[in-house]
């Protein structure tokens, strides 16, 4: 069996990031919260500066757009999926890592984190 150092680093790392993102879920919709939350919440956790950047929605499109959506979703019961999505990116002992986390879809993720 082959044990490499880099490589439970790399899925510590992951694993922390992911599980970061998901506990402050809640705050998502103030995106600045939300990203010092998850930032703090890993530099707590790493012992390693994994140069850790979030992009939220927020960021990739119009305001306004994602304003309508929202309401949409809130007063008509309409599902946009493509709000809740996270793009991560990070740099650990093996690779650096580019993530798009779906929010919404949090089961996908418990099987990777509690496997």
């Amino acid at each position: 069996m082959k044990l490499d150092v880099n490589e439970v680093y790399h899925n510590y790392i992951t694993r922390i990031v992911i599980f970061g993102l998901f506990l402050y879920k809640r705050q998502f919709r103030q995106p600045n919260v939300y990203r010092q939350s998850v930032y703090a919440y890993v530099k707590k956790r790493l012992p390693w500066k994994v140069n850790l950047r979030i992009e939220t929605v927020e960021e990739w499109s119009d305001k306004d757009l994602i304003r309508d959506l929202l309401l949409d979703e809130i007063l008509d019961d309409k599902k946009t999926e493509h709000i809740y999505h996270v793009g991560v990116s990070f740099t650990t002992p093996l690779k650096e890592v580019l993530m798009d986390i779906d929010l919404s879809d949090e089961s996908k993720y418990q099987r990777y984190l509690y496997s």
